[in-house]
């Protein structure tokens, strides 16, 4: 993965977004429409989480430190989590805005500039957000995955407000005046309900990333693997411990040979080590493995 490609689709990623949410604020402001200017909140939210999300991705691909010696990968994880979470709490303050709206008697707006506003960046958020898609289908960047769900989930509100504001729109023409005065309440109350799936898909990896639960497809990939080493080489036993944070895969794998192990060279060992790490995939990067070998099973408990 280009790290160089992740950080410019980042960044510009962020200074569009930071274009849609000043065009909803304003727009939002104008129009009197409540759901259109949390829109515009939502895209401002997003744009900070996208600052937070290219500096990580800066700082990833950076060598480690003394400080930082297994590299910053950690804070991938922890970045998706903050976004998620933002989701999550600005999904409910919407909703409950929309209730305390109906309850209000609704709110009268101006639907022909914010038809237009739907309509505009309908196409141009679905747009980005395909051609975006498409780029990281050769990046293959969890943070750029991740980020691009702001923009599915941005193009998704827009149609939401633009159906909803053309029903507005006949409901008028027809005479139908007070039920019209609801539908901006009740988009928002749409909207909300509609960003907390996105929401759960963010925050459920990165809590688990963040939490250090072991990832159960790589857990039983490396036990997999070290049962058929064991048959094959007369392994006493193994201890293995697998964690994840973002991109980043730890694998750390104790074995224990038997007393009378024909060993005549570390290179029997390393050739041990090669096989092993070539049945767990490509080596990249993100992955650290450590293969240690012991006669006595104390050392892996």
């Amino acid at each position: 993965m280009s790290n160089r490609g992740e950080q410019k689709l980042l960044k510009q990623s962020t200074v569009l977004m930071f274009a849609v949410a000043i065009a909803g604020i304003v727009t939002g402001f104008i129009s009197g429409s409540q759901s259109i200017m949390f829109d515009g909140f939502f895209s401002l939210i997003a744009t900070f989480i996208k600052v937070l999300m290219l500096i990580t991705a800066t700082l990833i691909a950076k060598e480690s430190n003394q400080r930082f010696q297994f590299g910053f990968w950690h804070l991938e994880p922890m970045v998706l989590l903050i976004e998620g979470s933002f989701l999550f709490l600005i999904a409910i303050y919407a909703f409950l805005n929309g209730v305390f709206g109906i309850i209000n008697g609704g709110r009268d707006i101006e639907l022909g500039l914010v038809i237009v506003y739907a309509a505009v960046f309908t196409v141009i958020e679905f747009a980005y957000y395909f051609w975006v898609r498409r780029k990281n289908r050769k990046l293959k960047s969890t943070l750029i995955q991740f980020d691009n769900i702001s923009w599915l989930v941005d193009a998704m509100l827009s149609v939401g407000l633009l159906i909803s504001f053309v029903i507005a729109l006949v409901l008028k023409q027809q005479g139908h005046v007070q039920w019209a005065a609801y539908v901006d309440p009740a988009i928002l109350i749409l909207l909300a309900l509609s960003m907390l799936p996105p929401a759960f898909k963010i925050l459920k990896p990165a809590l688990r990333d963040v939490l250090g639960i072991a990832p159960d497809k790589l857990d039983d990939k490396v036990r997999e693997v070290l049962e058929e080493l064991s048959a094959r080489h007369g392994f006493e036993g193994y201890k293995t411990y697998v964690q994840k944070h973002g991109r980043a895969r730890f694998i750390e794998i104790h074995i224990v040979l038997p007393a009378g192990y024909p060993l005549t060279s570390v290179k029997t060992l390393d050739a041990i080590r090669e096989e092993l790490s070539s049945m767990l995939g490509a080596p990249d990067s993100a992955r650290w493995l450590t293969i240690s070998f012991t006669g006595d099973r104390k050392w892996i408990s």
